[in-house]
């Protein structure tokens, strides 16, 4: 007789193993074979297995971990032997799991450090025998626990255990190239998988071989890395857009057809994807480049020509078991955040690495009321009834306040305007409204509501959410957890670890412990007060402290000498020598944009900065600069009324916002709202913040905002810090020729407005 075959079926709980267990006796009897189900390990098949069993499972007893692994292993003993006499008689044997679920339980799930022990164990407990085929299954975290049963104790399974579980699968089915069938399919396409591969007769697996040898568990970043015979998906519908010429792949002339919908050229060697793809989907197809060395479109036609339409369980076969944080970088997602205040809005600006856009508070009027007929401000959930009762009260006064004074201050300019009255468009009615907004907004509160767009790669957007997660207020966290979950409405798979303990949790659990610490030492070391070192500008420190030291940096490029070298031969130059060669870096610059190259970076200046946090909002948001870092704000440093506050006889109107805001804001502190005294402070009330960035975005940001059209706060500001930087490097000064230091700002900023009419009007 004919030794049987042993069919192993195998994956986490909710896998699916059990459903196609059964559907594959039933082929297997379909086509006249003897065939039998068999659980692994099979407690009710010996009594020396049911009596092991209730002692490894009872809490009760206090059994070492390595004493549960003997255990175990007995038990899987006694079943070995019960589906080896099965073999010998010609039996078909379907086992529902396998030894690799006794490494999994330990190695992955219970963190045995003893790999090797382990396997030595189950494997002597395996009495040599070897699987003619194993299937591991997998289905996406979610789908495992909804579809496991309750436990013992009435509890799901949690999401940390299955995960640990899944990994383990995962890493054991790639050490030994097991198939993988990803079981979110149609039960019927899943089973035919099954079949196909069962017919195939695969190569025996031998754990006891030393060329298969097991050793310690692989990193996940490994799994999954390349395309193997061992992932399986349905090729019938790659088969016709791939030709094989002894084994060298091309593309057949419908896989050129289906590749016209996807891309935008199939023969030059520049293309771009159009959206018949989803960004997801983009996204697995770009991760392949680093893994396969062929053209991505053969690539494109081979691997996903038949999962246009299944992104998601597409980038859980090819991304999501990499484990690499830069697949994150290849999707691009958008997401916008209603009602924030102002106070969170530079907190989810903060990330280099994204695009942020938000509502202006110079171009749009604030003191709209919603349909409730409120004021459209936030008020943090966690204050108790009277301090929120009073924080309302003093809002609602500012509010009414402001109403007032925008009005006022657009009368006046109107009145006062130099413009003739035959010019006075909709560019100038423009200009006037921005240019009282801009005096205006300084007693807006910043707990004013704003909404903000976000563009960035899954990453940025991940370390958006895991810094939200980890701050001081419930605004933040409450967003952060918000962003969390609609993003993973739309890439679940992009943002699976986000919170997960071992990645995401812990890495919010780090900020969260080190600010802590930090705030700790604060408190016991510094004394206590606020600065009276109100410079608005400090210079901290810039280097080189000559910056005639660029030019070996500025020859680099052009040259084939080493920095050492150069350093060396250009001090044997003449000052004239350097500086001409200085000029010449620096070139014949005719507008703003027109910046020199990247060896003006080595040039650094960092920034002590006191100013409202209204100019703050403004120049926050230049993303290419370092230690961009903000002190609580505090009404203590005070506040400035401008000249046209004063010229409209708006001072005690405008005065009385900044003394209701210093009340209200003592109040909620000595309430025990330290953090949330913030929302009571007001975009004209000075406050700390410290920046560096190198010379190259000095030109783009002295430039930019010394422009007359902007603001007049930070115009003044920008204006300082130049002079700063001009004392110390007066040639990149001098470069920075598009500083603007007199126009006038009303008439620039009606020229401004003109001007964007008038591309309206040739669009139109």
């Amino acid at each position: 007789m004919n030794r049987g075959k042993l069919i192993i079926l195998d994956g986490p709980t909710g896998s699916g193993k059990s459903t196609q267990s059964q559907i594959l006796l039933k082929k297997f009897q379909a086509a006249k074979l003897s065939a039998k189900i068999f659980n692994y390990p099979d407690i009710n098949n010996s009594l020396i297995s049911r009596l092991l069993n209730r002692l490894s499972d009872n809490p009760g007893y206090d059994l070492t971990q390595a004493s549960r692994v003997l255990l175990d292993a007995i038990t899987s003993s006694e079943t070995m032997s019960i589906i080896n006499q099965s073999l010998n008689d010609g039996v078909y044997c379907i086992c529902e799991s396998s030894f690799i679920a006794n490494i999994v339980k330990y190695c992955y799930s219970h963190n045995i450090d003893n790999y090797e022990g382990v396997i030595s164990v189950m494997s002597f407990a395996n009495m040599g025998i070897i699987a003619d085929l194993t299937i591991i299954f997998d289905a996406p975290p979610k789908v495992l626990i909804d579809r496991s049963i309750d436990n013992q104790d009435g509890t799901k399974i949690s999401i940390e255990d299955i995960e640990k579980i899944r990994t383990g699968y995962l890493l054991e089915a790639k050490k030994h190239e097991l198939p993988i069938i990803f079981s979110t399919d149609s039960v019927e396409s899943i089973s035919n998988l099954v079949w196909e591969k069962v017919t195939e007769c695969l190569a025996i697996r031998n754990y006891s071989n030393t060329s298969n040898k097991m050793t310690e568990p692989i990193a996940l970043s490994e799994i999954l890395s390349s395309k193997s015979d061992y992932l399986v998906s349905d090729p019938s519908k790659t088969d016709e857009y791939i030709l094989d010429n002894n084994g060298v792949k091309s593309i057949s002339s419908k896989g050129i057809d289906f590749l016209n919908n996807v891309i935008t050229n199939t023969e030059d060697n520049v293309y771009a994807f159009k959206d018949t793809f989803s960004t997801v989907t983009v996204a697995a197809a770009m991760a392949r480049l680093s893994r396969r060395g062929d053209d991505l479109r053969l690539t494109l036609v081979d691997e996903f020509s038949g999962n246009v339409d299944a992104d998601q369980k597409l980038l859980k076969r090819v991304i999501s078991e990499y484990g690499d944080d830069s697949v994150q970088q290849l999707s691009g997602h958008h997401l916008v955040v209603e009602g924030a205040s102002n106070l969170l809005t530079k907190k989810i600006e903060w990330g280099r690495l994204a695009a942020y856009l938000e509502q202006s508070t110079r171009y749009i009027y604030y003191d709209r009321k919603n349909s409730n007929g409120e004021y459209n401000y936030f008020i943090p959930k966690e204050l108790d009834a009277s301090i929120k009762k009073t924080y309302k009260k003093t809002l609602n006064k500012i509010y009414d306040n402001y109403s007032q004074i925008i009005v006022e201050l657009t009368n006046y300019l109107r009145k006062t305007s130099k413009v003739p009255e035959k010019e006075r468009d909709s560019a100038w009615r423009s200009a006037i409204k921005a240019q009282a907004c801009d005096v205006a907004r300084n007693v807006l509160p910043v707990a004013a509501k704003s909404t903000v767009g976000v563009y960035g790669s899954a990453q940025a957007i991940e370390s958006l959410i895991m810094r939200l997660m980890s701050d001081e207020l419930i605004e933040a966290r409450s967003t952060g957890k918000k962003i969390l979950d609609n993003m993973r409405q739309i890439a679940p798979v992009f943002y699976e670890r986000a919170d997960d303990p071992m990645r995401g949790g812990a890495n919010i659990a780090y900020k969260v412990d080190t600010n802590i610490a930090i705030d700790k030492i604060v408190k016991s070391k510094l004394r206590v007060g606020f600065s009276s070192d109100l410079n608005p500008v400090t210079l901290v420190d810039y280097y080189p402290k000559n910056e005639i030291d660029l030019v070996p940096y500025m020859l680099y490029e052009h040259s084939d000498l080493s920095l050492a070298e150069l350093n060396k031969e250009v001090n044997s130059w003449t000052y004239e020598d350097k500086n001409k060669l200085f000029d010449q870096y620096i070139g014949n610059r005719l507008n703003r944009r027109h910046r020199p190259g990247r060896a003006v970076e080595i040039a650094r200046y960092s920034w002590d900065i006191v100013c409202d946090y209204g100019i703050f909002r403004d120049l926050q948001r230049h993303r290419i600069v370092d230690n961009l870092v903000w002190q609580d704000l505090t009404p203590r440093y005070g506040f400035e009324i401008p000249k046209l506050i004063e010229e409209t006889n708006l001072s005690d109107k405008y005065e009385e916002c900044f003394d209701l805001s210093v009340k209200l804001y003592s109040q909620m502190k000595l309430a025990g709202y330290d953090k949330q005294a913030q929302y009571s402070t007001l975009l004209g009330h000075k406050m700390r913040f410290q920046v560096t960035y190198n010379a190259r975005e000095a030109f783009h940001i002295h430039e930019l905002r010394t422009s007359p059209q902007g603001h007049p706060g930070y115009r003044k500001l920008v204006l300082e810090m130049h002079k700063k930087l001009m004392e110390v490097h007066p040639l990149l000064a001098n470069a920075m020729r598009f500083v603007n230091t007199d126009e006038d700002p009303e008439l620039s900023r009606l020229a401004a407005e003109r001007y964007k009419k008038l591309k309206l009007k040739k669009l139109l």
